[in-house]
């Protein structure tokens, strides 16, 4: 399945965010890459049932859809989580 076919069509009141994790306890030799819908103004996370996995981080890239933004990551984040990509201002609509 490529990540395109993948991806939720999102409204105006999610926003998708991909996360990269290097190494997670359910893929320890891998790179993986997983979407989650943040619910504008609430604040609910649900993950997407679709992840991505790669021998390398080049590998989880290359799957990201056109038009992101990589937001690095945060000083509280997981130590897996390697970064989190959003999709840029006036990027393609999914």
């Amino acid at each position: 399945m490529q990540l395109m076919d993948a991806i939720d069509k999102t409204n105006g009141d999610c926003l998708t965010v991909w996360t990269i994790y290097r190494h997670p306890d359910d893929y320890p030799d891998c790179w993986v890459l997983r979407a989650h819908e943040i619910s504008r103004g609430v604040g609910i996370v649900r993950p997407h049932h679709t992840c991505f996995v790669a021998a390398t981080l080049d590998g989880v890239r290359a799957q990201l859809p056109s038009g992101m933004y990589c937001i690095g990551r945060a000083p509280e984040d997981y130590p897996v989580i390697y970064e989190s990509w959003v999709m840029a201002a006036g990027g393609p609509a999914h």
